[in-house]
């Protein structure tokens, strides 16, 4: 074990610089190209094993984490998605030693595990046990499958044993699937939508949709479909924004909220500048003053750091002034690790009210539910560099909660 742990840091500390592409010869390139990706196959399994362990003994408490997936989401830097499919396969491998000594060996891929550990969930092999179909014989014909072909044709060989140990299709009864939507935003500032509904759901949705979209329609419009169910998604969301049917959010109804600078706002036309978005990130000048023509304005002031400074009169819970300006210098949950939107989140007093914290914005920070809970009741503690947004957290033992490669 100590080797690998070894090998790890070596990596780790390896220089990027050293390696120039450009100064090997063609076979050379062709030759170092799959060797990386049975290199990458290897320490993905590594990792897989340790996620699985890890789960299984849920190490993730000791840094404040309810689960592995957001332990990972906020330690590893990955993406959610990547998150649960590193925790699904590590639980799943554990009974699938053939599938995962040739990923331990760098044979197959992660997407090759991963579309296999997808469809052998436990309700699936219970129903083959049922059936008399091993779970050994799967895990071998499946891993037999995944060494002969690619991602997507193993996906054709898995969906054939699915079919074979459910032909009715009643463990995918869409009518009992939970309802799952998900927004994604990109590096370069568009959002992804995904997601399943079951059929009455998607009823509902379809029939809101072409309300909109046939009741507003004008004469030559071009759009595609789908462009126009887009269209039709934001104008539902924006007239329920609009209307008073939507439950107040932390005091306050919920809102579209664009943060800009005040001269940024008031610039002519063309001139550089810049807004942000709570969820959606950075937008033009010129769109956030599009939103203002029709929108409440509030004032924050900075100081010269442009950190937000107190905004309200004293009181135990914060104003919506001294909360906004909080969310504006957090922007997330401040407890390591985690990235819980400000809608999650409380302020929390850094010094306890009780023992005479103000409440303001020095003494204020975001913190979701459970890690506020963490604080004031498991013996964690947040605290900020003084005149900065930097936020440290501390665990009951003193010890400080550290992402790697983070900082020093």
């Amino acid at each position: 074990m100590s080797s690998w742990v070894s090998v790890l840091e070596q990596l780790a500390e390896l220089d990027p610089a050293d390696f120039d592409p450009d100064d090997l010869s063609d076979e050379q390139l062709r030759g170092v190209i799959p060797l990386a990706q049975i290199g990458i196959n290897r320490l993905t399994a590594m990792q897989t094993r340790a996620v699985g362990a890890g789960d299984a003994r849920q190490v993730h408490t000791g840094d404040g984490m309810a689960s592995m997936k957001p332990w990972l989401t906020g330690h590893c830097r990955v993406s959610g998605r990547e998150a649960a499919g590193l925790v699904r396969a590590g639980r799943r491998l554990r009974d699938l030693p053939a599938l995962a000594a040739a990923y331990a060996a760098g044979a197959v891929t992660p997407a090759h595990v991963a579309v296999v550990t997808t469809a052998v969930t436990p309700e699936r092999v219970a129903k083959a046990a049922g059936q008399d179909i091993d779970l050994g014989w799967t895990d071998q014909i499946l891993t037999d499958a995944a060494l002969a072909l690619g991602p997507e044709d193993t996906a054709q060989a898995v969906r054939r044993w699915v079919a074979g140990i459910d032909p009715d299709g009643t463990l995918d009864d869409a009518a009992g699937l939970p309802r799952v939507f998900r927004m994604a935003t990109s590096a370069g500032g568009r959002t992804y939508l995904s997601g399943h509904l079951d059929p009455v759901g998607a009823e509902t949705v379809h029939t809101a949709l072409e309300a909109v979209m046939n009741g507003h329609r004008p004469a030559g419009d071009r759009r595609s479909s789908a462009e126009r169910q887009g269209d039709a998604l934001v104008e539902l969301c924006r007239q329920a924004l609009h209307g008073d049917q939507l439950p107040d959010v932390r005091g306050q109804r919920p809102h579209v909220r664009v943060t800009i600078d005040w001269m940024a706002l008031c610039a002519e036309r063309g001139m550089p500048g810049f807004g942000a978005l709570s969820f959606g990130g950075p937008i033009s000048a010129e769109t956030a003053r599009r939103i203002a023509c029709d929108a409440g304005v509030s004032r924050i002031l900075t100081g010269p750091n442009s950190l937000p400074t107190d905004v309200g009169r004293e009181q135990r819970t914060a104003p919506a002034g001294i909360r906004r300006a909080i969310e504006e210098r957090d922007l997330h949950c401040v407890f390591t690790g985690c990235t819980a939107p400000p809608a999650w989140c409380d302020v929390h007093h850094v010094d306890h009210w009780a023992w005479g914290g103000e409440t303001s914005c020095d003494n204020g920070a975001l913190i979701c539910e459970r890690h506020h809970t963490a604080v004031h009741e498991g013996g964690f503690r947040v605290a900020r560099d003084p005149g900065t947004t930097v936020w440290h957290t501390y665990r009951p033992d003193g010890s400080e909660i550290r992402i790697r490669g983070s900082g020093p």
